[in-house]
């Protein structure tokens, strides 16, 4: 299999990636520090814990957004940060919760800045189990245990039972949702009956056209949740095919249309240092 060129995938974040990225490279591939990517991500934090000013680039509302809250616990999570930092942001996750307990897709406050047409939200919405699920993940993950978490569990399981096979995002976090959770054998029975809709969720094509979900994004690693829903043949074109799609400049296309020439180029980081990720776990880096 031919390997991709980390040279240039690392010379395409250096120049194009937001500092946070740059850092994220260094911390996963350089040995750096992980108080340096810590220090960066508090740049997007608010007095109250909570995260915003665009940490999600698609959106650049300078208030905080549920999905904020899901971007920034991945990397708390990635970096082994202490527990302190994500009860910062459960003490005041309350402020975007609804009175299910579960967080919303969007909140109105998008509305104060340009977004990607997907963010549109004028009205409050009703909660959903994206991002609110891939959040109870890190927390179990890390062993946290919050006020918040006990109502938002509640909202996720019921949530389960209305997934539908185009929502990739929310089947994305009922996995990670059920994968970390504590009661490992409510999970497990649960976990049984849910490959069939990860599967049914996913493009076995190596090159769709438009918005889909490949085999790596439920299963980013052999340690995955999702990893034990595929075969060594279902993944390994995918891998091929995630390798040839390095560009020129060395860095990795988007499947979404951006914002801006901005935004772009900042997507492009976060997929680059995604990609790389992945391939690193699969072994694939050469």
């Amino acid at each position: 299999m031919p390997q991709p060129d980390v040279e240039k995938a690392r010379n395409f974040i250096f120049c194009n990636a937001r500092l946070l990225e740059r850092h994220l490279f260094s911390f996963h591939f350089e040995g750096g520090p992980a108080e340096i990517v810590e220090r960066a991500l508090n740049a997007y934090r608010h007095q109250n814990g909570l995260f915003g000013f665009g940490l999600e680039p698609d959106k650049r509302a300078s208030e905080p957004q549920p999905v904020d809250q899901a971007f920034a616990m991945e990397i708390l999570d990635a970096i082994g940060a202490s527990k302190s930092s994500f009860l910062s942001v459960c003490d005041a996750l309350n402020e975007l919760t609804n009175e299910d307990g579960g967080l919303p897709f969007s909140h109105p406050t998008v509305e104060t800045a340009p977004h990607a047409p997907w963010w549109g939200c004028r009205e409050t919405q009703s909660s959903s189990i994206n991002p609110t699920g891939i959040i109870l993940s890190f927390l179990w993950a890390n062993g946290l245990s919050h006020p918040w978490m006990m109502r938002a569990e509640e909202f996720c399981w019921e949530a389960l039972n209305g997934l539908e096979v185009t929502s990739f995002h929310s089947i994305q976090n009922g996995l990670t949702f059920l994968a970390t959770h504590p009661d490992k054998q409510r999970a497990e029975a649960a976990l049984s009956t849910f490959r069939d809709l990860v599967r049914a969720s996913t493009c076995f094509d190596t090159d769709p056209e438009g918005y889909a979900f490949s085999p790596l994004i439920f299963a980013p690693s052999p340690n995955s949740p999702g990893a034990s829903f595929f075969t060594h043949e279902e993944i390994q074109p995918h891998l091929q095919f995630m390798i040839d799609q390095q560009q020129d400049d060395g860095g990795w296309p988007i499947n979404w249309p951006p914002i801006s020439d901005g935004v772009h180029s900042e997507c492009r980081g976060i997929v680059t240092l995604r990609n790389l990720n992945i391939l690193k776990s699969y072994n694939s880096l050469g």
